[in-house]
């Protein structure tokens, strides 16, 4: 009787901590067809999402992500007209970074991309 109660109390226990760790792991259904895509957050520019699918190498990110910060604190005070401007000075820094290939590899993403946001 009483090892029928620990089996019991066993079970009971790892059942309880067992069903939150398994309701985590269901995955959403795959979308119905037809049905509208889910709704996505998009961070950044359309072309630094198209920047994010190059494979640069470490020393070409870390050149990025200073050019980034650079022109970012150079935007904090700044007007409409510099903020373009410096942000024209950031595209051609990258640009200069890139390869021909990414280059061209970006230039398609973007073209990708606009092919996307106009309507059907």
């Amino acid at each position: 009787m009483l090892s029928q109660r620990r089996l019991l109390s066993s079970t009971a226990l790892i059942a309880a901590l067992a069903a939150p760790v398994a309701a985590f792991a269901q995955q959403a259904p795959p979308p119905v067809a037809g049905s509208p895509a889910p709704h996505r957050h998009h961070h950044g520019s359309p072309w630094m999402r198209a920047l994010r699918t190059l494979d640069l190498s470490p020393a070409q990110h870390r050149q990025i992500e200073d050019a980034s910060a650079q022109t970012r604190a150079a935007n904090q005070n700044a007007d409409q007209p510099t903020r373009r401007a410096n942000r024209q000075k950031l595209r051609a820094q990258i640009d200069a970074i890139l390869s021909p290939e990414q280059r061209a590899r970006l230039q398609a993403e973007l073209q990708k991309q606009r092919q996307r946001q106009r309507p059907a």
